[in-house]
Formats: structure tokens, C-alpha cells, sequence
């Protein structure tokens, strides 16, 4: 008995190590950065300083934080609005074609996200891009770059997270009782008014915390804004990476960073309250 427990203890342990070896050491190094002593030489020296800190409430921070927050939740709203009813048609599919589907999301997965973002790049320039269709159908008078701009940024970054918000919603949109929606159509809702609201508040909290996954990785999106944004739309990751690699001050941009990563955190916290209270 002892040790079969001994050796329950050892494979609770084992994720515990992992999480903190390959997260917890780095925050620590992250957090000890940020209150180093930045010298002349522009090397960072141990210390025990917060003025990097202050740094943060002025506006060429909190302008871009604002910016990847905005970003990042439209991007949410966006790619689980489409997403929810792309999965509920999948989830409603034979399994041989569900099948099919689920295989071209997984192997879209495999396309670098260099690649996506200066091909979405060539997509929406002047020559070659969407803009001359446009023209074609009378829509716009001639071909135009729709690029540098916060919307091409944004339609990036919606590709590039719609198949991982597909495949976090399939298991529980294929695990519904479709029957569920069968009886709301009984009582008069349209297929349209059935999912609004009558799944969708079921499914509340793969929703929401779809949304947060989306949420916490594309608020320190750094390509696609770099590429496909202007100057005055960077974000928070691109100040982040600026403070450090150009300025060349590590603990100012590890600062940037905790204050980042403290934000997020107080969203989950929020987000899991939220999924909480709307569990059945």
C-alpha cells in the first residue's frame, strides 16, 4: 500500500516539476529582470528596483496595451461567433465526414504562421490581391492596398485561431443531445433562434473559455500586427520587443511583460468566475 501511494505521489509530482520547470523559472527570471538595475553600459545588474514599473502608466504603454486588448477581444468574438456555428454544422455531419473535416482543420495547423501572415499580406495588396475582384464588381473605383491597417490585422488573426477554437468546441457541441434543439423548434424557434438561445447558453462555458484561449494568445500577437498594422496600431508585444532589442533595457521590458501577464491573469480569474457561475 505504501508504495502504490508513494508512486501516486511521484506521478502527481511528475506535472508539478514539468509545469514548474519549463513556467515557474521563467516567470521568477522575468519578475527578477524587471526590478534589475539598468547601468550605463546598458547591462542589467541584480537589484531590487520598481521605477521600471512607473513606466507603465504612461501612454506610450498603455496606448498599445489598450490596442492588444481591443485586438484581442475582437478577435475573440469574431472567430468564436463564426466558429460556434461552423462546429454545430460539422458536430451535425455522418462521422465519415466529420472525419474528413477535422483532418483539414488539424492540417492547417501545419502552415507556419510566417507563411499565412505575408501570404494574407500579398492577399490584400494592390496588384495581386482581393482589391481587384472588388473592382471587377464595381465596388471599389480602382485597386488599393488594404494594408497596413488594424482590419487586415485583425482578419489574420482570425484565420490563424478559427481551426484551434473549432477543435476546442467540437467535443462539446458533438456531445449535445440533439434533441435539445428538436424541442425549442417544437415550441416555434427557427433553427437560427434554437442555437442562440437555447445552445448556446448550454454551452456558456466552452464558449467562454474558447474565447479566453483566443483572448490570451493573440493580446501579445507580435507578427501579424507588425506586418499588417501601422505604426500607430502596434502592440503591446512589438513595444515589448522594441524596449528590449532596439532600447536594449531588459528590466523595462520585463516590467511591460509582468504587468502584461498580471492583466491576464485577473482576466482569467474573471473569465473561470464567469464559466463557474454558468456551469449547469
Amino acid at each position: 500500500m505504501r508504495r502504490g501511494g508513494g508512486g501516486g505521489l511521484a506521478l502527481l509530482l511528475a506535472p508539478a516539476l514539468f509545469i514548474g520547470a519549463f513556467a515557474g523559472w521563467p516567470a521568477l527570471i522575468l519578475i527578477e529582470t524587471s526590478v534589475a538595475h539598468q547601468d550605463l553600459s546598458g547591462m542589467a545588474r541584480p537589484a531590487l528596483e520598481f521605477g521600471h514599473f512607473a513606466e507603465l502608466a504612461r501612454p506610450t504603454f498603455l496606448r498599445p496595451l489598450a490596442t492588444s486588448f481591443a485586438l484581442a477581444l475582437a478577435t475573440a468574438v469574431i472567430a468564436v461567433g463564426v466558429a460556434f456555428p461552423v462546429t454545430w454544422l460539422i458536430a451535425r455531419l455522418r462521422r465519415r465526414a466529420q472525419v474528413a473535416w477535422l483532418v483539414c482543420l488539424l492540417t492547417s495547423l501545419s502552415l507556419s504562421e510566417v507563411l499565412i501572415v505575408f501570404a494574407w499580406q500579398t492577399l490584400l495588396s494592390a496588384r495581386v490581391g482581393l482589391t481587384a475582384p472588388l473592382v471587377w464588381l464595381g465596388l471599389l473605383q480602382r485597386p488599393v492596398s488594404l494594408s497596413p491597417s488594424l482590419g487586415a490585422a485583425l482578419a489574420c488573426l482570425v484565420y490563424l485561431v478559427l481551426p484551434y477554437v473549432i477543435l476546442l468546441l467540437y467535443p462539446a457541441v458533438s456531445r449535445l443531445d440533439p434533441e435539445i434543439p428538436q424541442a425549442a423548434a417544437t415550441m416555434g424557434a427557427s433553427p437560427a433562434r434554437a442555437i442562440l438561445t437555447v445552445v448556446a447558453p448550454i454551452l456558456r462555458a466552452p464558449l467562454i473559455t474558447a474565447a479566453l484561449g483566443v483572448m490570451v494568445t493573440t493580446v501579445g500577437a507580435y507578427l501579424t500586427p507588425l506586418v499588417l498594422a501601422k505604426p500607430q496600431q502596434w502592440t503591446v508585444g512589438i513595444v515589448i520587443s522594441r524596449s528590449v532589442m532596439e532600447d536594449g533595457n531588459a528590466p523595462l521590458g520585463a516590467a511591460q511583460a509582468v504587468g502584461v501577464v498580471a492583466l491576464m491573469i485577473i482576466l482569467l480569474a474573471a473569465s473561470r468566475r464567469l464559466t463557474r457561475d454558468g456551469a449547469p
